[in-house]
C-alpha cells in the first residue's frame, strides 16, 4: 500500500508511522494534529506459577475503546492497538526475552500506539482490561505443540513407532516434515548442561552430566542430513556426534526432560549459490514506500534492529521501495547499494556514509595507525621458551614478517602492509641458544602479540610408547621309510659257473676268486644290494637280515626316520617419541661379505658388511580424541647359515618387514601384517615297473613326507604419556 509524503511529515509522526510498517501492516498516510486522550507511562511482565507470561501496560486513565487486535504466524507477532493512547514511557522498544514473547515494539498512528510483540512461535493470548491497567496474558504451549520443524514432539516413544535406536534408550531419532533430523536426549533435566559446535561436516553435543547409552546409530534410511550418531562417554558425562552431509541449519532447545537437537537440509536454492553471493540472516520486515526520504528510514531500520545510527551529513536524497518480508539487512543493503552508501558496525552503532567518503576514512585511519606505530618507543624485552626451541619460533616469526607489498608509493606516502605481521618494520630478534630464549625490541603492540603467540605455540608435547611384538612360529614333520635287499649267489652247468650279486664289483671279485683256484667267496656288503632304496638321513629305526644257503645270500635293509618340531621366535622391541617425531630402534649384526676382484692380473678380495637387524621406525601423530596415527617400518633380518652356497661364507639374509600407515585407539593392540606359509611335499623313490607292483612294489621303493608351517605376526601397541610421564587413559 502506497503512501504520499510531503515536507510535513518528516516530524515524529512520520517515523512512528514508518517503524509501524516493520511491524505487521503496511501504514497509511498520516494527517497532523492528530490529539489523544491517555497516557501509556509504563510497562511491567510477570511470569505466573502455572507458566504464563503477563504483560502490563499503565495508563494514565481507562482506555476509550475495545482494543483492536491480531496475530500472524510467519513471522510469529501479535499486534495490539491501544486506542486514543500517547506512548510516555520514553522508549519505542522493549526486550522481554520471557517464553514466547521476546520483545516488544511501540509505535503511534491515527490516534492510537500500536504494540507488536515478537514472539518465538504463534502462542495463545488472552486481553484484560481493567481500570487503568490493560493485561496481556500468553499462555504456556503444551507440550506436544508444533514445533518450528512442524513435527510435535512427545515425550513417549510410543507415539512414533519409527526410530533409529532401540527402545528403552535414553536416545531417540525422528525424522520431521521438512526433512530435518531431529534427535531427541533424555537428560536428568529440565536445565541439563550442554555445549554444541560444528567441525566441518560433524556437528558435536558435550553433555557433561548426562549419561547416554554409548553406541553408533545408521540413520540413514530416514533421509535426513544426519548420516550417523556417534555415543560415547566423555569424564561423567557424554559425548554425541552427528555426521552430516548437506545440512543446513542447526539448532537445540529442551522441553522438560528431553534435549532436542534438530539439523535442518539446506535450502534447494541455498546449494546453488554462487561462491561470494552475500547471505542474510537479520529478521524479517515489510517496507512499502513511495519516494521516501533516505534518512529517516536509516533510523526507523536501526529501531528495529536495536542499533544506534550515525548518518552522514552527505547522505541525501529520497527512496521508493516496495519489499515484502525480506530479512533486514537485505533490505539495508539493496538501500546502501542504490544510493552509493557504505555502512561500518561498531558494537551496536552503525555510521553510514557515501562509499567515496568510508574509503578514505579507512585509508586515513590506517595511515594513522601506521604512522603511530613509527612513532611508539621501543622496548626490549626477553621471552622465556619453556618446551619448544627458541629458534623455531624465531624462524616462525620471521616467515610471518617477510610478506610485504612495495616498498613505497608515487605520492610521497608509505606503501601499506597487507599481511598480518608480528614483528614492525622497527622491530628486532635475537636467539639466545643458551638460554632458550628471545631477545625481542619491539613496539609495546608487537611485543604483546608475539607473547600472545608463544603462549599459544610453546605448549608441551605429548610423548607415545610404541611397542612392537614379532611373533616367528615355526612347525616341521617329516617321515621317510627306505628298504635295500640283495641276493648273491652261484651255479655251475655243462662246464660253465654262474655268478650274480648286486653290480659289476661283486660279480667281479667272485670271477676273479674262481679263476685263481679258490672259492667265489662273499663280496662287500656294498655291492651286493640290487634295490637300493634307503631314506636320505640318518634312521631312527633300522631292520638288517641276511640269509646264507649252500650257493645263495640274500641281504635285507629295512630303514626309517620320523622327525617333529616345533618353534617360537618373539622379538619385542620398545620405543618413546615425542607427538610427530619419528623414532628408530634397531638391534642386530653386521655380516661381512668377501668379494674377490681382479685388476691386473692380481685377485684381491674386500670386505663388505650388511647389517641383519631387528629395527622399529615409527612417526606418531594423537589425534583429538586421543586416537593415534602412525607412520611405522617394521623390519627382522636374520641370516640364515644353513643355506649358504658351496664353496661360500657369505650367508643369505632372511628379511621380514612390514611398512605401513595406521590409525589405533590409545592403548589398544593392532595386527599389522602376517604371513602364513606352508609346505606340503610327498616324494618317492622307486625301481622302474616293480616300484608298482601292487604289495610287492614297497620291496623296490622308498617314501618321504615333509611338513613345514611357518607363521609371521607383528603386533604393535601405542600409548600416550602425559607430561607427568603417566600413561594416558582411553576414558580421559
Amino acid at each position: 500500500m502506497k503512501s504520499v509524503m510531503d515536507a510535513k511529515t518528516h516530524d515524529r509522526p512520520l517515523t512512528t508511522a514508518i517503524r509501524q510498517s516493520l511491524g505487521i501492516l503496511s501504514i497509511s498516510l498520516l494527517m497532523p494534529g492528530i490529539a489523544f486522550a491517555g497516557n501509556l507511562d509504563a510497562i511491567s511482565t510477570e511470569r505466573s506459577a502455572d507458566g504464563s507470561i503477563l504483560v502490563h501496560f499503565k495508563l494514565s486513565e481507562p482506555l476509550s475503546g475495545s482494543p483492536d487486535n491480531f496475530q500472524i504466524d510467519n513471522p510469529a507477532r501479535l499486534a495490539i492497538d491501544l486506542p486514543g493512547t500517547e506512548n510516555k514511557t520514553g522508549e519505542r522498544t522493549q526486550k522481554i526475552d520471557l517464553g514466547p514473547v521476546k520483545s516488544l515494539i511501540m509505535a503511534e498512528a491515527g490516534g492510537k500506539t500500536r504494540v507488536v510483540f515478537n514472539l518465538t512461535q504463534a502462542t495463545p493470548y488472552g486481553i484484560n482490561s481493567q481500570g487503568n491497567e490493560l493485561t496481556v496474558t500468553f499462555k504456556p504451549t503444551a507440550i506436544g505443540s508444533k514445533t518450528a520443524a512442524g513435527v510435535a514432539v512427545s515425550t513417549t516413544a510410543a507415539n512414533n513407532p519409527i526410530t533409529a535406536m532401540d527402545r528403552g534408550q535414553n536416545i531417540d531419532f525422528r525424522r520431521a516434515e521438512d526433512g530435518a533430523g531431529r534427535l531427541l536426549i533424555q537428560t536428568s533435566g529440565p536445565n541439563a548442561p550442554m555445549k554444541m559446535r560444528r567441525e566441518g561436516s560433524n556437528i558435536i553435543i558435550d553433555l557433561p552430566n548426562t549419561r547416554v547409552e554409548a553406541g553408533r546409530f545408521d540413520v540413514k534410511d530416514f533421509a535426513t542430513p544426519v548420516e550417523n550418531v556417534d555415543v560415547r562417554p566423555m569424564g561423567n558425562g557424554s559425548r554425541v556426534t552427528l555426521q552430516t552431509r548437506n545440512a543446513g541449519e542447526h539448532l537445540a532447545y529442551q522441553t522438560d526432560n528431553r534435549l532436542v537437537v534438530e539439523v535442518k537440509p539446506v535450502p534447494q536454492n541455498q546449494g546453488a549459490q554462487n561462491v561470494g553471493e552475500k547471505k542474510f540472516t537479520g529478521e524479517r520486515l515489510t517496507l512499502k514506500f513511495q519516494d521516501i526520504q533516505i534518512r529517516p528510514l536509516l533510523q526507523l531500520i536501526a529501531d528495529f534492529t536495536g542499533n544506534n545510527i550515525v548518518v552522514s551529513d552527505d547522505v541525501k536524497g529520497s527512496i521508493s521501495l516496495r519489499l515484502e518480508n525480506v530479512p533486514w539487512d537485505q533490505a539495508l543493503d539493496l538501500i546502501l547499494v542504490t544510493k552509493g552508501l557504505s555502512m561500518r558496525k561498531n558494537g551496536n552503532v552503525m555510521y553510514v556514509a557515501p562509499t567515496a567518503d568510508i574509503v578514505a576514512r579507512d585509508k586515513a585511519e590506517l595511515e594513522a595507525r601506521q604512522q603511530t606505530q613509527q612513532l611508539a618507543p621501543l622496548i626490549t624485552d626477553i621471552v622465556q621458551i619453556n618446551y619448544a626451541k627458541a629458534d623455531d619460533i624465531y624462524k616462525l616469526l620471521e616467515s610471518t614478517s617477510k610478506t610485504k607489498q612495495g616498498g613505497g608509493s608515487t605520492d610521497g606516502k608509505a606503501a601499506l602492509d597487507t599481511s598480518q605481521r608480528f614483528i614492525s618494520d622497527r622491530g628486532n630478534i635475537t636467539v639466545d641458544a643458551r638460554s632458550n630464549s628471545l631477545i625481542i625490541t619491539d613496539t609495546a603492540g608487537a611485543l604483546d602479540r608475539i607473547r600472545d603467540l608463544v603462549k599459544k605455540l610453546d605448549k608441551p608435547v605429548r610423548q607415545v610408547l610404541i611397542e612392537t611384538r614379532i611373533v616367528i612360529a615355526t612347525d616341521n614333520f617329516a617321515r621317510q621309510l627306505g628298504v635295500r635287499w640283495g641276493v648273491t649267489g652261484t651255479g655251475t652247468g655243462q662246464g660253465n659257473t654262474y655268478m650274480a650279486s648286486g653290480n659289476a664289483n661283486a660279480t667281479n671279485t667272485m670271477v676273479n676268486n674262481v679263476a685263481s683256484g679258490v672259492a667265489p667267496g662273499i663280496p662287500a656288503l656294498a655291492n651286493r644290494f640290487n634295490f637300493n632304496t634307503p631314506i636320505s638321513g640318518a634312521p631312527t629305526g633300522g631292520l638288517g637280515l641276511a640269509i646264507l644257503g649252500s650257493n645263495v645270500l640274500l641281504d635285507l635293509e629295512l630303514s626309517a626316520l620320523q622327525s617333529e618340531g616345533s618353534g617360537e621366535i618373539v622379538s619385542s622391541p620398545k620405543v618413546i617419541t615425542t607427538n610427530g617425531h619419528p623414532a628408530l630402534i634397531s638391534q642386530g649384526t653386521e655380516i661381512p661379505y668377501i668379494a674377490t676382484q681382479t685388476a691386473g692380473g692380481v685377485a684381491s678380495n674386500t670386505v663388505s658388511f650388511k647389517k641383519a637387524v631387528l629395527s622399529t621406525e615409527v612417526t606418531p601423530q594423537i589425534t583429538p580424541n586421543n586416537n593415534i596415527i602412525m607412520d611405522i617400518n617394521v623390519k627382522k633380518d636374520e641370516p640364515d647359515y644353513t643355506n649358504m652356497l658351496p664353496g661360500s661364507t657369505n650367508p643369505p639374509i632372511n628379511t621380514r618387514e612390514v611398512k605401513t600407515k595406521v590409525e589405533v585407539k590409545n592403548g589398544e593392540t593392532v595386527v599389522l601384517g602376517g604371513i602364513y606359509q606352508f609346505q606340503n611335499t610327498n616324494k618317492v623313490n622307486k625301481v622302474p615297473f616293480l616300484g608298482d607292483l601292487p604289495g610287492l612294489g614297497n620291496l623296490f621303493k622308498d617314501r618321504e613326507i615333509n611338513k613345514q608351517r611357518l607363521e609371521l605376526l607383528i603386533f604393535v601397541t601405542p600409548k600416550i604419556i602425559d607430561s607427568n610421564q603417566q600413561l594416558v587413559s582411553d576414558s580421559n
